[in-house]
């Protein structure tokens, strides 16, 4: 079964909306993932969010996700402010989902608490998406000092409070690679980030997030044989393009790449 494909904002964060929506036209996706923090552009600018659904309906573009809430599992007031903002904007759009990260801070992954937090927040979290029928997509970071790097942390979570209703997982191909993570779940999945490494000086947790282009031949994180696990799974969800490599978002010809990586996917992973 044919997936879908999706761009993040981080294809292009410079330019404006329009053409933004115009390079998603161009190569042919059907669905575009806003960002919240990218200054100048959308929810940032304070982009009213009927306005922004009017474009993106007029451009014949779904929206994939609005990423992301960020240190959702390092749960205050504010934070609770925050994530009630993003999700009555997200509701507005017609989001299916947004998009949770987790806190990054030395010692954070090895805080004797880190489930109990993790617990915390999501239970906190639930009812404020419930009540705007919007899905979260808890997203596993894999860097070192991440407080939730490993996918089996978030599905133990997500179990214990009893709130697959509410919660999906983000699986980020990029992440999942550099975090050694070998467990995968993608009866939880609901949304998928991919992006290509090329650079082969540094291990895998030596990566970050400047490294991530575009999936051609030769991509060390494994995106090909990543998604046919996700397809014979029947995953039908969004797999949306995520890079944040400044030479491919500056890219002159950023479409022809761009447009050349789907195809590439597309006929390697056998996705058609």
């Amino acid at each position: 079964m044919p997936i879908t494909f999706a761009l993040n904002r981080t294809c292009a964060p410079h330019l404006p909306l329009a053409d933004f929506i115009t390079l998603a036209q161009t190569v042919g996706v059907h669905a575009v993932e806003i960002r919240n923090d990218i200054e100048g552009h959308e929810f940032a600018n304070g982009m009213p969010a009927a306005e922004l659904k009017a474009r993106l309906d007029d451009a014949g573009l779904k929206l994939a996700s609005v990423n992301a809430l960020q240190r959702f599992n390092d749960w205050t007031s504010a934070r609770a402010a925050e994530a009630q903002t993003l999700l009555s904007y997200a509701a507005a759009l017609g989001a299916p989902g947004v998009v949770l990260c987790p806190a990054q801070l030395p010692g954070d992954d090895a805080h004797p608490d880190a489930h109990r937090r993790l617990c915390e927040s999501l239970r906190a979290l639930q009812p404020m998406f419930a009540d705007v029928g919007v899905k979260g997509y808890v997203e596993p970071l894999g860097m070192t000092h991440s407080s939730l790097n490993r996918q089996a942390q978030a599905v133990a979570a997500v179990d214990q409070i009893d709130g697959w209703t509410d919660f999906q997982m983000c699986y980020d191909t990029f992440q999942h690679y550099r975090a050694f993570d070998d467990a995968l779940f993608p009866e939880h999945i609901g949304l998928v980030h991919i992006s290509g490494i090329a650079r082969a000086d540094l291990a895998p947790s030596e990566l970050t997030e400047p490294d991530r282009g575009f999936v051609f031949l030769g991509d060390r994180v494994g995106n090909i044989a990543r998604l046919r696990t996700m397809v014979d799974a029947d995953y039908q969800g969004y797999v949306s393009m995520e890079p944040f490599s400044p030479e491919t978002q500056h890219d002159a010809k950023i479409a022809e790449r761009l447009r050349a990586s789907l195809d590439y996917v597309t006929s390697a992973a056998r996705l058609a």
